[in-house]
């Protein structure tokens, strides 16, 4: 027959442990393992704090990074929240984890409107994070600092430069010279103006594909301009077919027509439009243009004044009285000098 273990045997036990005394020491045991437990569980814990939109919580967790501490609350998250520190940053005690919630707003960009959303504070950085690229002559409506809110309507505007090299004509100047050989108010020219020509480098910047802006870089002078010569006249004396001379402040050139006072001149009586009497002397004007009553000295006709008025005498022309029907339609229609006396 088989004997049965020394630690089994009546009497018997574990070797080196006292009866009594060996299930204190066991029990002290396990109160160790147990302690160290719980302690290091209790170590393990971490303490965070979240906010979500300024509303803020804290918890404890036993999860290793940001993500999964905010699985564990249930927190989802749309692809465009804001997440500060990132989903993978191990998680520490004390930590304070920031969520900002996307919000909405219109973009306009090349051409295309489409509705997308941002947790950035401003156009410019949520710009950039929807993919935009601004080049160096692109600006946004409403600026990149401008704080972003919900719904905004943010449009980019695509800015381009062209610079092109064109001819241009260049005016010529007029110079003026004074002619004591010319009546004043007369005028003629001595030598013709003439166009230069210029090579000039300009500046074009298009906005969206419409022109905004043009400044010239560049010019140089290819051909230079020559300068129109006139002689202005400074005469204020004339002599009279009767070899009187007059003063005159200035020379017009009027078209001359006649009349006399004659029932086949049609409309014409025998007084005027100021109640004078229509005779050789006096002479129908545009009072806008010779005020009634000016003395005058008509080429090719004489001394006269102006003291009658006309339907159809408007601007520069001029109306002369003759004695005599046949006078008037010898003298017909031509240019006159008239020169205004003084």
């Amino acid at each position: 027959m088989d004997e049965l273990p020394a630690h089994l045997r009546p009497g018997g036990g574990v070797p080196g442990l006292v009866p009594g005394k060996g299930l204190l020491e066991l029990l002290l045991t396990l109160s160790v393992v147990f302690s160290l437990l719980a302690g290091g569980y209790a170590w393990a814990r971490k303490e965070v704090t979240i906010s979500v939109d300024g509303q803020t919580m804290v918890v404890q967790t036993l999860q290793r990074d940001v993500g999964g501490l905010l699985a564990e609350e249930g927190i989802a998250l749309a692809a465009s929240d804001l997440v500060e520190p990132g989903l993978e940053t191990p998680l520490e005690r004390g930590m304070e984890i920031l969520i900002k919630r996307a919000q909405p707003f219109v973009l306009k960009v090349d051409g295309e409107t489409r509705e997308i959303a941002s947790a950035r504070e401003r156009v410019g950085e949520a710009l950039a994070g929807a993919g935009v690229v601004l080049g160096p002559l692109d600006r946004t409506v409403p600026p990149g600092d401008t704080p972003l809110t919900p719904g905004m309507e943010i449009e980019v505007i695509r800015g381009k430069e062209e610079v092109v090299t064109i001819e241009v004509p260049v005016p010529f100047q007029v110079q003026r010279q004074s002619d004591d050989s010319l009546p004043r108010g007369q005028s003629k020219i001595i030598q013709k103006g003439r166009e230069g020509l210029a090579e000039r480098v300009v500046r074009y910047l298009y906005e969206n594909g419409e022109k905004v802006l043009e400044g010239v870089i560049a010019e140089n002078i290819i051909e230079e301009p020559v300068p129109q010569v006139v002689a202005v006249g400074t005469l204020t004396t004339l002599a009279s077919r009767g070899g009187e001379n007059l003063r005159f402040k200035e020379m017009l050139i009027m078209e001359a027509t006649a009349y006399a006072p004659d029932p086949r001149c049609n409309g014409v009586n025998q007084y005027t439009a100021t109640g004078r009497r229509a005779r050789r002397g006096v002479v129908a004007v545009d009072p806008r243009v010779i005020p009634l009553g000016t003395r005058l000295y008509v080429e090719g006709y004489g001394n006269a004044l102006a003291a009658d008025t006309g339907g159809a005498i408007k601007g520069n022309r001029i109306d002369l009285c003759f004695d005599t029907y046949e006078e008037a339609v010898r003298f017909g229609r031509r240019q006159v000098k008239v020169y205004i006396l003084e």
